[in-house]
């Protein structure tokens, strides 16, 4: 819309032509002498009639009627303000400010309310300055040309346009009035020549409106969907801190599993270092065992040479005995430790699987190599219960181990006895060695078991130990990951409340401003703009009887020294006929 109010600078070329040149019924121009203040004192009209058989008429006359257009025109010196006639001859910074006010002010319904709008005058004006006396001239809202001897400067403004278009100052400030400065020695000025037409929208002009309406049907198009886009995104952001919750959960639950399995690690290597020292103690026990019962085997070939050595044998049975006991209580206390470990192991590794499951469900196909992750943990976990979990063959040799050791038990018990009787009873030793002696086959064959079922029990604790630390491992790595799943959440959760804010803020900042000042100020001014191109087109003239094709040309006294400004107006006609004052 600035582009096509400041388009009307066009018009600028129209100060070179004062008479008219189009085929109208009638034109009028109407000359008017302004003094240095800018008040009116001489009007004179020109009309040009083109009757229906082609031939012209040209009239002039003088007029009493007021100008639509009122000019207003101040000077400083050295920035305070001075009158005119005290400027001439002076020396400074000069600033000669021209303002024009529109007073063809007209009352029009535009969007149903009462406005009032003025007929879109253009008003240009220029002069020209002599470089001898004059330097760093400027002007707004205009041109600068310097030839090198004279500056020409060429000015314009709309007044009443920013009244009739209802723009804000602070949003489009449309001028009214030309600014003219310049560093001065023995100032003068001549004329100030002022062209105004009411021609400045043109009907061809309003086709750019039809495309404007095209926009105002897809404006709702734009903030609907801007609307929807930014639910989407506070709906993405709603999903992404459930995710994100749900995964600070699972690292939670991760964290115990962790945790779990270190303490199992930790624990189970107490007990696998105890299976060790039993495999060690069952292998010297067997080796015990057999030794004893060789020597048994030499007591019973030297009967007669063993008093002493039966009550020494005897005292060192009572001890085998009491050793026995304390291995036996010490073996169930290993089982009875080995089973509840076993057991919560177990029991926590199920839990485990459960919660990778629910993962897993919760999961769904939307983190593949997560799944597949949890997945490979899951399987792992179930061949840890598997190895684990007691088996017939475990069993059997649980049982066997504990068979032999209470046959070991007996035997040595047995021993003890018949070692008593035996020092008791000399006479009875031949037969009592023999007791012994079997006791004592008892006892190798039972260590021999004891020691069978501790090397597969110390080999089966390896194999879990090893289970065991693999998944403590793997357990920490999927932790480790997951870690850094619920900061990539986290940083994802984040950006996603900036791009949710973000989204918001253009939405409300910009589309919904936008579509707002296209529904609004834009379609205000679209229909001012046809509106005032409608009083252009009704303007009828100074006379009221030209059909709007008038011109009006405001010529400013000159401020010289020692000359009397103001000048009658003579103006030529196109025949050349007569002059008139």
């Amino acid at each position: 819309m600035k582009k096509k109010i400041i388009s009307g600078v066009l018009l600028c070329t129209m100060v070179f032509y004062t008479m008219p040149v189009m085929a109208f019924t009638k034109d009028e121009t109407v000359y008017s002498k302004i003094d240095a203040s800018g008040s009116s004192y001489s009007t004179i009209v020109s009309s040009h009639t083109q009757d229906e058989n082609g031939s012209d008429k040209y009239d002039q006359e003088k007029s009493e009627k007021e100008l639509p257009i009122e000019c207003n025109v101040k000077y400083e010196l050295d920035g305070k303000e001075i009158d005119a006639n005290e400027l001439v001859g002076k020396s400074g910074k000069v600033k000669i400010t021209i303002e024009y006010k529109n007073k063809d002010a007209h009352t029009v319904k535009v969007n149903g309310k009462d406005e009032t709008l003025y007929t879109p005058f253009v008003v240009i004006c220029g002069t020209i300055l002599d470089n001898e006396h004059h330097k760093n001239i400027e002007i707004t809202n205009g041109k600068v040309i310097d030839d090198g001897s004279k500056t020409t400067v060429i000015g314009m403004s709309l007044p009443g346009m920013q009244e009739s278009l209802g723009i804000e100052k602070d949003k489009l400030e449309i001028p009214n009035k030309v600014e003219i400065t310049m560093d001065s020695t023995e100032f003068e000025l001549t004329n100030i020549v002022t062209f105004a037409t009411p021609k400045i929208v043109e009907e061809k002009d309003l086709e750019i409106f039809d495309k404007v309406d095209e926009i105002y049907s897809q404006v709702d198009t734009l903030q609907s969907s801007s609307r929807q886009l930014e639910e989407g995104a506070n709906t993405l952001k709603t999903g992404i801190d459930t995710y994100t919750e749900k995964s600070k959960e699972f690292n939670n639950a991760m964290s115990q599993v962790a945790e779990g399995t270190g303490t199992i690690n930790s624990n189970y290597n107490k007990i696998d270092s105890g299976i060790s020292s039993l495999n060690s103690g069952s292998a010297e026990l067997k080796n015990g065992a057999e030794q004893l019962n060789n020597g048994i085997e030499t007591l019973s070939t030297n009967l007669g040479s063993l008093p002493q050595g039966i009550s020494a044998l005897y005292q060192g049975s009572k001890d085998l005995s009491n050793g026995m006991e304390g291995l036996a209580a010490g073996v169930n206390t290993l089982k009875g430790g080995l089973t509840q470990t076993t057991t919560t192991a177990i029991t926590e590794l199920t839990k485990n699987n459960a919660i990778l499951q629910k993962t897993i469900e919760a999961l769904g196909e939307e983190q593949p190599e997560l799944v597949a992750t949890l997945k490979a943990q899951k399987a792992e976990n179930e061949q840890v219960i598997k190895a684990l979990t007691p088996t017939q063959e475990t069993n059997s040799q649980m049982q066997a181990l504990e068979n032999g050791m209470q046959a070991v038990k007996t035997g040595t018990k047995s021993l003890e006895e018949n070692l008593g009787k035996v020092n008791q009873a000399a006479g009875a030793l031949p037969e009592a060695i023999a007791k012994i002696q079997n006791g004592s086959k008892a006892v190798a064959n039972g260590s021999k078991t004891l020691n069978s079922g501790a090397v597969t029990l110390n080999n089966g604790s390896k194999a879990l130990k090893n289970g065991i630390q693999t998944l403590d491992t793997s357990t920490q790595k999927l932790l480790d990951a997951n870690n850094q799943l619920t900061e990539g959440t986290s940083t994802i959760s984040n950006g996603m409340d900036t791009l949710a804010e973000g989204i918001k803020k253009f939405n409300r900042e910009g589309i919904d401003k936008i579509c707002n000042y296209i529904n609004g100020d834009l379609k205000d001014i679209t229909n001012r703009v046809q509106k005032l191109q409608e009083l252009s087109e009704q303007y009828e003239g100074f006379n009221d009887d030209s059909n709007g094709n008038s011109k009006f040309i405001m010529i400013m006294d000159s401020i010289k020294k020692d000359k009397e400004n103001k000048q009658e107006i003579i103006l030529e006609n196109k025949n050349n006929e007569d002059k008139k004052d």
